[in-house]
């Protein structure tokens, strides 16, 4: 499966993270089971405390994203990329099998 990619939306009050229908598409394709979300919003504040408390936002925002709640699918995903929409730039890369989500 190629690389996932999620674009990230800087907004005035937080972060909105979304993935393209081509995306969703993919996801029902190979994982029937998934019910991809078509964004996500996050306040500033909460990934702030987010990250402090329990660890990097972007481990449990792909998932809830991409609809999927199993290990083992998770685990079929190559690699994730968490791409700034403003810039095209790589914010974040993660190799789901190697994460602990």
């Amino acid at each position: 499966m190629t690389a996932i990619k999620i674009n990230v939306n800087k907004q005035m009050d937080g972060y909105s993270f979304s993935i393209t229908p081509t995306i969703r598409d993919l996801i029902k394709k190979h994982f029937p089971n998934a019910h991809p979300a078509n964004n996500i919003f996050v306040a500033y504040d909460t990934k702030s405390d987010f990250d402090i408390y329990i660890g990097r936002l972007e481990n449990h925002i792909y998932p809830a994203l991409l609809g999927i709640d199993k290990n083992s699918d998770l685990d079929k995903l190559d690699e994730i990329l968490f791409i700034d929409t403003q810039t095209g730039n790589i914010l974040h890369q993660l190799t789901p099998r190697d994460e602990k989500v």
